[in-house]
C-alpha cells in the first residue's frame, strides 16, 4: 500500500500532456542521389532492439560524416545517399562499437548491426540496477572511462588513470608507481575497489600500499562519488571504483586486443594482449586468455632522478564461461606480480637532516642519485592471486538469482637497507580472503506508469593475515564479516526513487606478540574490555554491528529535454575501523613514518547528502555537483610532534621518524565539482574542463583537517581533424592542470607547510584507423611539458623530493573481431 501511494504521488507531480515521440536524427539528402539505407541495431546474443544507438556514416559524395540515431524499435532510415561503399560506426553506451562497410545501390539497402554488450546478460523480466544506459540512472554522481578515453590511459596505474576525473586526486606513494586514488578527499580504506563485481582485498594499510589492481583488465572504469555503503559495504563510505571487463562473447567469434606503450619518464614500456574465443560448435561457451607486462627505470624530476624508483609488473589471467537466456556460469583466475623500488631519498639519518630536507630544493646527496633500471633495497615485492566462480540463474517471471565466490591471496614482502650478510625480506604479509555473495533481483512490479525493481542480497567473507618480522607493525588477525542488504527502485520514464538499507557485522580477533602487546598496553592504546594477556603476548577480540541507509532520487524535469537530469541523495553510512587503525605500531621500509593505532577506536558514522545537475546533449555535457557530510568519530591520521632528543621526530631503531597517530574526531566534509565537455556542432573544435573543491573541518577544534586536496582546475582545448575513408577521430589537444596552494590546514601540526601552487602543461594527439574487422589506435601524450618543479600536498614524498618532470607516452593498439558464423550484417 505504501509503495502504491508513493507511486501515485510521484505520478501526479510529474504528469504532463503527452508529447509526440522524438524521431531519430535524419540527415539532409544529397542532391541527385536516391539510395536508401535501412538498418536495425540489436544486442548480440539477446537480439534486443537498441533504441538511441548513435550511428556515424561516411557516405559517398559527402565531405563530412552523417549522424543518425535509432528509434524506439532500434531502427534507422537514411534517404538520399549516393551509390558506392559507405563506412558505418554504430555506438551505444555499455556496448562495444561496431564497424562495417555497406555497399549502397540505387535502391534500398538493408543492414542488421549487432553490438556486443559490455554488461552481463540479464533477464527481460528485470531491470538491471547496475547497468548504465545513455542517460544516467544512478542516484549517486559518477563518471566513467571507456573506449578511446580509457585507451589513452593504458600503461598507467589505477590512480593515475583516474586522476583526470573531477573530484578525484592522487595520493602519491614513495615507491615506483605505487599511488592511491583519492575521492572527494577520502583515500584508501574509505574507497572500495570492485573488479568485475569482486571486492578487492589487499593490504591497503599504510599510505604507500597501493591497490594491487590491474586497470588493463577493464573495458570501463567508473568512479561512484559519495557513499556507496548500502550496496557495497563499510569500505565504500567515501566512494567506489568499479572496474568492469568486457563480458565474454555471446556469438561465435575470435576477438583480440593487442597493445603496446612506451614512456620517456620514467623511461620504459610494456605490452598487453587479450584473446577471446567463442567456438561455433559449442554455442554459449567462450574462453579468454590475457596478460600484460611493463618495466620502467627510476623517475626523473626536473633537476635530479629519484634514485631506486624503478618498477617491474606483469599480470596474467584466464576465464571460461557459458551464457544462455536461462543460465550463465563462469570461472577464472588472475595473478599479479609487482616489484617496486623505494626511493633512497626517504632515509632520515638525524632530525637535523630531516629539517634540512624540508628547507632544501633537493634531497641531501641527490648528486649521487641515478636513473637506472636496477631495483635495489629498499623495495617491495607483491604477488596477488584471484580465483572466482560465478553463476546467474533465470527464475522466469520471478527474476534472477546471482551467486559469486572468490578467493584472494595477497603476498607482500618488504626489504629494508641492511647489512650485506642479511638476506630475505624484513617484513612479510600473507592475506587470504574467502568471500561469497548471493543476490536476488526480483522481477519488476508494474504500478501504473511506474515499475518497482530491486535487489535483495547477502555477503559473507572470512579473512586471515600472517605477519612475520623482527619488528612490530601489524598483528596477525582473523576476521569474519557478513551483511544483508536490500535496494528498491521506483522507475518512471522521467524519475527514479531509490531506497536502500544494509546491516553488517564483523568479528575480529588479533594476536599480538609479547613486545607489541606490552608496548601498546603501556601506551594506553589497548581496550581493557577487549584485550587480555595470552601466552607470550595478548589477544584482542572485538565485534562490530553497523547499519546504513540511502534515500535518493533522479528526475528528468523537462519532458522535451530528457538530456537534463537532477540527482540527489541522502545517506547514513557506517565504517568499521580497519586493522591498522586499531593496532598499527611501527614503521615499514615503504612507510617512512611511525604509525600508531588504538584498539579503543569505534565505528565511524557519516550523515551526508549530495545533489547533481547534469545536461548531456549530443554536443554539450555540463555537470555540477555539491556534497556535504557530518562524520561522527572520523578516524583522523594526523602528525604528532614529539619532544626530546629527536624532536619533532621520534627516536626509533630505524632512526628518527615522524609520528602519525589515528585519532577519532568529529568532522565535516563538503565541497563540489563542475565539469563540461563542449564540441562545436559545426566546427572541428572542442573545449573541456573541470574543477573540484573539498573543505574538511575538525569540529572539536574548529581547525581544518590536514592532508585534504587543494582546489584543482583542469582545462583542455582540442582540434579534430577531418575524417577520411581510412582514418577517423583524429585530434590534437593542449591542456593545463592548476592546483592552488592549500591555505586551509591546521597550524603547528604538520612538519612542513603546504607546497606552493603549480600549473602543469600537457598535450596530446591521436587517431584511429578503422575497417570492418579491425581498429588501430595511435596516440601520443605529453605531461608536464614545461618541466615544472612541484610538490603535491597530499604526497608523503613532498617532505623529501619533487614530483616527476616532463614525459611522453606513445601508445599503439589494434583490435580484431572475426565472427565465426558470419551473421548477416549488410
Amino acid at each position: 500500500m505504501a509503495a502504491e501511494l508513493v507511486a501515485l504521488i510521484l505520478h501526479l507531480s510529474l504528469s504532463e500532456p503527452a508529447a509526440p515521440p522524438t524521431a531519430p536524427e535524419q540527415p539532409a539528402s544529397v542532391s541527385g542521389c536516391s539510395a536508401v539505407w535501412v538498418a536495425s541495431v540489436v544486442e548480440a546474443g539477446t537480439t534486443e532492439a537498441l533504441a538511441g544507438a548513435r550511428l556515424e556514416l561516411r557516405a559517398p559524395g559527402r565531405s563530412s560524416p552523417i549522424y543518425a540515431r535509432t528509434d524506439e524499435q532500434g531502427r534507422v532510415r537514411v534517404d538520399g545517399l549516393c551509390a558506392g561503399e559507405m563506412q558505418v560506426v554504430a555506438e551505444m553506451p555499455e556496448h562495444t562499437p561496431a564497424r562495417l562497410e555497406v555497399t549502397l545501390s540505387g535502391s534500398t539497402t538493408t543492414s542488421r548491426i549487432e553490438l556486443e554488450a559490455m554488461h552481463p546478460r540479464h533477464s527481460g523480466h528485470v531491470i538491471a540496477v547496475n547497468v548504465h544506459t545513455e542517460r544516467p540512472t544512478g542516484v549517486s554522481a559518477s563518471q566513467s572511462l571507456a573506449g578511446a578515453e580509457l585507451a589513452r590511459t593504458r600503461g598507467q596505474g589505477l590512480a593515475d588513470a583516474l586522476s583526470g576525473m573531477s573530484g578525484v586526486a592522487t595520493l602519491r606513494g614513495t615507491a615506483g608507481g605505487m599511488n592511491k586514488p583519492m575521492i572527494r578527499g577520502h583515500v584508501g580504506r574509505r574507497n572500495l575497489i570492485v573488479v568485475d563485481g569482486i571486492r578487492h582485498e589487499g593490504q591497503d594499510w599504510g599510505i604507500d600500499h597501493a591497490p594491487e589492481v590491474d586497470p588493463n583488465v577493464a573495458d570501463r572504469i567508473t568512479v561512484v562519488k559519495g557513499a556507496g555503503t548500502t550496496r557495497f559495504g563499510a569500505k565504500a563510505i567515501g566512494g567506489v571504483v568499479l572496474l568492469d571487463s568486457r563480458p565474454l562473447p555471446q556469438r561465435p567469434s575470435v576477438r583480440s586486443e593487442i597493445g603496446t606503450v612506451g614512456y620517456s619518464n620514467p623511461l620504459g614500456g610494456g605490452g598487453s594482449a587479450r584473446i577471446d574465443y567463442a567456438p561455433a560448435r559449442a554455442r554459449g561457451f567462450a574462453i579468454r586468455v590475457e596478460g600484460n607486462a611493463s618495466r620502467h627505470r627510476a623517475v626523473v624530476t626536473p633537476t635530479y632522478p629519484l634514485d631506486n624508483t624503478g618498477a617491474s609488473t606483469w599480470n596474467a589471467g584466464t576465464q571460461l564461461g557459458y551464457s544462455s537466456d536461462a543460465v550463465d556460469f563462469g570461472v577464472g583466475y588472475r595473478v599479479m606480480r609487482a616489484v617496486g623500488g623505494i626511493c633512497t631519498c626517504l632515509r632520515i639519518s638525524s632530525p637535523e637532516d630531516f629539517s634540512k630536507s624540508l628547507a632544501r630544493s633537493r634531497p641531501i646527496g641527490a648528486e649521487l642519485y641515478r636513473a637506472d633500471f636496477e631495483i635495489e633495497r629498499a623495495k617491495q615485492e607483491i604477488w596477488h592471486h584471484l580465483a572466482f566462480a560465478r553463476t546467474r540463474v533465470g527464475l522466469g517471471r520471478a527474476g534472477e538469482l546471482h551467486a559469486l565466490y572468490s578467493f584472494q591471496f595477497n603476498d607482500r614482502k618488504e626489504f629494508d637497507v641492511v647489512r650485506k650478510s642479511v638476506e630475505g625480506p624484513q617484513l612479510t604479509f600473507g592475506l587470504a580472503t574467502h568471500a561469497a555473495e548471493v543476490r536476488y533481483e526480483h522481477a519488476r512490479l508494474q504500478l501504473g506508469q511506474w515499475s518497482l525493481v530491486g535487489t535483495l542480497g547477502s555477503t559473507f567473507s572470512h579473512q586471515t593475515n600472517r605477519f612475520t618480522s623482527s619488528s612490530t607493525l601489524i598483528p596477525d588477525y582473523r576476521q569474519s564479516n557478513w551483511a544483508v542488504y536490500d535496494i528498491e527502485r521506483f522507475v518512471h520514464e522521467r524519475a527514479e526513487i531509490e531506497l536502500g538499507a544494509r546491516y553488517e557485522g564483523l568479528q575480529r580477533t588479533a594476536a599480538l606478540g609479547e613486545r607489541d602487546f606490552l608496548s601498546q598496553q603501556a601506551g594506553g592504546r589497548l581496550d581493557p574490555g577487549a584485550c587480555r594477556a595470552s601466552g607470550d603476548g595478548g589477544t584482542c577480540e572485538r565485534a562490530f554491528h553497523t547499519a546504513s541507509a540511502t534515500l535518493g532520487a533522479l528526475v528528468r524535469p523537462v519532458r522535451r529535454a530528457p538530456e537534463f537530469t537532477w540527482r540527489t541523495q541522502l545517506n547514513s553510512s557506517a565504517r568499521i575501523p580497519s586493522i591498522d587503525e586499531q593496532f598499527m605500531n611501527g614503521a615499514a621500509p615503504s612507510f617512512p613514518i611511525l604509525g600508531v593505532g588504538s584498539s579503543k577506536i569505534g565505528v565511524e558514522r557519516s550523515w551526508g547528502g549530495e545533489s547533481t545537475l547534469q545536461y548531456d546533449g549530443d554536443w554539450l555535457l555540463v555537470e555540477a555537483a555539491g556534497h556535504a557530510a557530518y562524520i561522527d568519530n572520523y578516524i583522523y591520521f594526523v602528525p604528532q610532534r614529539q619532544e626530546g632528543q629527536c624532536a619533532p621526530l621520534s627516536c626509533t631503531s630505524r632512526g628518527p621518524l615522524p609520528v602519525f597517530a589515528f585519532t577519532p574526531v568529529d568532522a565535516f566534509f563538503g565541497g563540489g565539482e563542475v565539469r563540461f565537455d563542449l564540441r562545436a556542432p559545426r566546427l572541428p573544435l572542442g573545449l573541456a574542463g573541470s574543477a573540484s573543491w573539498v573543505r574538511a573541518l575538525d569540529l572539536q577544534t574548529n581547525a581544518p583537517l590536514a592532508f585534504i586536496p587543494a582546489d584543482r582546475y583542469w582545462l583542455a582545448g582540442r582540434y579534430y581533424f577531418p575524417d577520411t575513408r581510412v582514418s577517423g577521430r583524429g585530434y590534437i589537444e593542449v591542456n593545463t592542470t592548476i592546483v592552488v596552494r592549500q591555505r586551509r590546514f591546521p597550524a603547528d601540526v604538520d612538519f612542513s607547510p603546504p607546497p606552493p601552487a603549480y600549473a602543469l602543461l600537457g598535450a596530446g594527439a591521436g587517431v584511429e584507423f578503422m575497417s570492418e574487422r579491425r581498429l588501430f589506435r595511435l596516440s601520443l601524450i605529453g605531461t608536464n611539458l614545461l618541466n615544472t618543479r612541484y610538490r603535491d600536498y597530499t604526497s608523503l614524498l613532498r617532505y623529501f623530493a619533487d614530483e616527476a618532470g616532463w614525459g611522453l607516452q606513445l601508445r599503439f593498439a589494434v583490435d580484431f573481431d572475426v565472427p565465426l558464423d558470419e551473421p548477416t550484417r549488410r
